[in-house]
């Protein structure tokens, strides 16, 4: 190679590298103030992976980005309103100014005891030139979000490894962002039991307890038409056929209230060795999910109150509790206002004297 060719090499060399240079010292001695104020934001929220929040009681959660989408604790659905209000402050959450000297002590106290640890988890690239990115890298952005401020528009924060700790808030959010960094699962868990169209259902099998002959199965037929059969597997000649829309609908998105953390294993024990009722739905892939469900005793305060017994229910009208796929360790407390239509007996779709009773053969619309 001619020594002109490699004093060209060596110059464009050159000029690459102080080109690189200038950016990087520009980068950093520019626009310092907005740095410091999105010291805390990780603001390409697609880059994130994996989030992960524990608190000083032990209570911890991990959200995990996955090709089916969020993921809670390697196991559960991510509720999506959640995980999108999560992502925007993370994107947005602003430094709005240094805790008072005299005050930092004290604030630094009270997050060593009561603040949530956050870390956040996102690839990021070493060179970033306009459109140009070089040198993919993993990187851990970790900091602290403790109690609210006095005024309740902003919470007291601390950046790892930093000493200095100081106020953050959510431009255009009037509050505090504490809560949407929770620990706790519940606030992560979807609570829904059952998401399935009409026509992915391939059958629903009722077992009821209390009445075993109001027990039965409703069959998908030949194309988009149900059955249903009693508990003797004969099938019924005619039924309402809007009452059985309503119950195959409710599967649509059909959820919990909450799940019940409260009772020791000896209640949970007492309250699972009866159960009234049993839903299994198999869906087209057949895929069952089977839901079993226990009466809530009605508490009384009779040291206050005195009741006329005669029209007092032994048994909550309102909620029972379910558990979901056989799993005891997990019992959740659902309302009967969203399972009423599943929850009827066999009797409840026969037709009464009605003129023209409606063919079980009638195809159902999805």
């Amino acid at each position: 190679m001619k020594k002109a060719d490699k004093n060209i090499i060596a110059i464009v060399i050159c000029c690459v590298l102080l080109i690189i240079s200038l950016y990087l010292i520009f980068s950093k001695s520019s626009g310092t103030m907005d740095k410091d104020i999105k010291s805390f934001a990780v603001s390409d929220t697609a880059s994130i992976e994996k989030i992960f929040l524990a608190d000083a009681d032990q209570h911890s959660v991990l959200l995990e980005r996955t090709d089916k989408g969020w993921i809670l604790n390697h196991k559960h659905e991510v509720m999506p309103n959640n995980i999108e209000d999560l992502l925007n402050c993370i994107a947005n959450i602003t430094m709005k100014a240094p805790v008072a000297k005299s005050a930092r002590e004290n604030i630094i106290k009270r997050l060593a005891t009561g603040a949530v640890k956050v870390e956040i988890y996102y690839h990021d690239y070493r060179i970033k030139i306009g459109n140009i990115h070089w040198w993919k890298c993993q990187k851990v952005k970790r900091y602290y979000i403790g109690q609210q401020t006095m005024d309740n528009l902003g919470d007291y924060a601390l950046l790892d490894k930093s000493k200095v700790p100081c106020v953050v808030y959510l431009p255009g959010f009037r509050g505090f962002v504490r809560p949407k960094y929770s620990p706790l699962e519940d606030s992560w868990r979807t609570h829904n039991i059952v998401k399935l169209k009409m026509s992915k259902i391939q059958q629903v099998s009722v077992t009821d307890y209390e009445q075993p002959e109001e027990s039965f199965v409703i069959a998908k037929g030949a194309g988009r038409y149900f059955n249903i059969y009693n508990a003797q597997g004969m099938q019924l000649p005619a039924y309402d056929t809007l009452k059985l829309l309503d119950h195959l609908s409710d599967y649509r998105n059909l959820n919990y209230e909450m799940e019940e953390t409260e009772l020791s294993s000896a209640e949970k024990d007492s309250i699972m060795a009866k159960p009234f009722k049993e839903i299994s739905i198999t869906d087209t892939e057949h895929h069952t999910t089977t839901i079993t469900m226990f009466r809530i005793n009605t508490e009384l305060d009779t040291v206050n109150y005195e009741y006329n017994m005669d029209f007092i229910s032994a048994f909550n009208r309102d909620k029972f509790y379910a558990v979901i796929n056989g799993n005891k360790k997990e019992l959740y407390v659902c309302q009967f206002f969203v399972f009423d239509r599943i929850v009827q007996p066999l009797s409840y779709y026969i037709p009464g004297n009605e003129a023209r009773a409606i063919p079980s053969s009638r195809q159902i619309e999805d």
